[in-house]
C-alpha cells in the first residue's frame, strides 16, 4: 500500500502506483504488453507501467504513420484514402504491410546503433493471439543480447463487452470477428502459459496480469472529491489491481493467487467454443 504524508497532498508529493519491471531498470528489458483489441493496452502502458522508459513498438501507431506518409509524399495511392475507422480498410492495410515485411523491418530499426552492453528497454504492444509468433521474436531479442530473465509479459485483462464498446470509439476500428479472435487468442495463450507452465522458449522474465476495469482504477482526490492532476493535467493514479504470476528468473506461482486469477479470467473473457475449457469445473 502506498504511504504518503497526509499533509503533503500537492501533486509533486503524491506517489503514483506503478508496476515496475525488474526494479525499474533503465536498460536491457524487453516487455510484451498483451491483450485483445480495445483492452486498453495504451492506457496501461501510460498509466500503470513506466512507458516513458521504453522504446515502444506499437503496430497501430506505425499504421497511422504509413497513411500520413502516403499523403505527404503523394505515393502509394492505395493507402492515401484509407480510413482506419472502416474495418475493411484496416484489414487491407494490415495485409499490405505484412506483404512488405514492415513488421520485421521495424523490429530491426529498434536496435540500430545500440550498445550490446547497454541495450535499450523495448516494449511491444501485441495481442499474443498466436503464441507461435513469440518464438522468432524471442530468438531475435536473444540474438541482439537480451537475457531470458529480462524478457517479460504483461497481460492487460479487460472485460470483453467493454472492449467491444471501446473499439467503436477508437481511431482504428477492429472488425468484429477479428476483435473476438484477439480476445480468444490472448486468453488461450496466457491461460495455457500460466496453468500449464508452458513458457515460450527463451523467455524467463516476469509475468503479470493487470485487471483493467474502471472501477478498480483509483485516483488521488482533493477534499472535494475531484481528481488531483499532475503538471501535464493528468489524473494521478493511487491504486489499481494486478497479479504477479511469475517473478523474473523464478517459476510460475502455484499458490492461491491463481484461484483469484481464474476468477478474473472467467468474469472477463468471452465465453466461446475456443475458450470453453477455461470454464471447466465452474458453474458458469
Amino acid at each position: 500500500m502506498i504511504q504518503f504524508n497526509e499533509f503533503e497532498t500537492t501533486p509533486e508529493y503524491l506517489q503514483e502506483k506503478l508496476l515496475l519491471i525488474q526494479n525499474s531498470s533503465d536498460y536491457g528489458q524487453a516487455l510484451y504488453v498483451s491483450g485483445g483489441g480495445g483492452s486498453g493496452k495504451g492506457f496501461a502502458i501510460k498509466n500503470f507501467l513506466e512507458g516513458n522508459k521504453f522504446k515502444v513498438r506499437d503496430v497501430d501507431e506505425w499504421k497511422k504513420s504509413f497513411i500520413k506518409l502516403a499523403k505527404l509524399k503523394g505515393r502509394n495511392k492505395e493507402l492515401q484514402n484509407l480510413d482506419l475507422r472502416n474495418p475493411k480498410d484496416v484489414f487491407f492495410l494490415h495485409n499490405y504491410l505484412k506483404s512488405k515485411g514492415i513488421k520485421e523491418k521495424t523490429f530491426d530499426l529498434l536496435f540500430t546503433d545500440t550498445n550490446r552492453n547497454r541495450l535499450p528497454n523495448v516494449l511491444f504492444d501485441v495481442t499474443l493471439a498466436d503464441v507461435k509468433k513469440l518464438k522468432p521474436n524471442f530468438e531475435n531479442l536473444q540474438r541482439v543480447g537480451y537475457k531470458p530473465e529480462n524478457i517479460h509479459i504483461v497481460w492487460v485483462l479487460a472485460n470483453y463487452s467493454i472492449a467491444v464498446r471501446q473499439n467503436k470509439d477508437r481511431t482504428r476500428v477492429v472488425p468484429d470477428d477479428i476483435l473476438l479472435a484477439t480476445h480468444e487468442g490472448a486468453a488461450n495463450t496466457m491461460y495455457n502459459m500460466i496453468t500449464k507452465n508452458n513458457l515460450p522458449p527463451g523467455m524467463n522474465g516476469g509475468i503479470y496480469v493487470i485487471l483493467n476495469k474502471p472501477k478498480h482504477t483509483i485516483y488521488y482526490t482533493d477534499k472535494a472529491g475531484d481528481p488531483i492532476k499532475n503538471s501535464q493535467g493528468e489524473s494521478i493514479i493511487k491504486d489499481f489491481k494486478y497479479i504477479t504470476v511469475k517473478k523474473p528468473g523464478k517459476p510460475i506461482r502455484k499458490d492461491a493467487i491463481l484461484t483469484d486469477l481464474h476468477k478474473w479470467v472467467i468474469e472477463n473473457v468471452p465465453k466461446t467454443e475456443l475458450t470453453k475449457h477455461i470454464w471447466k469445473g465452474t458453474n458458469e
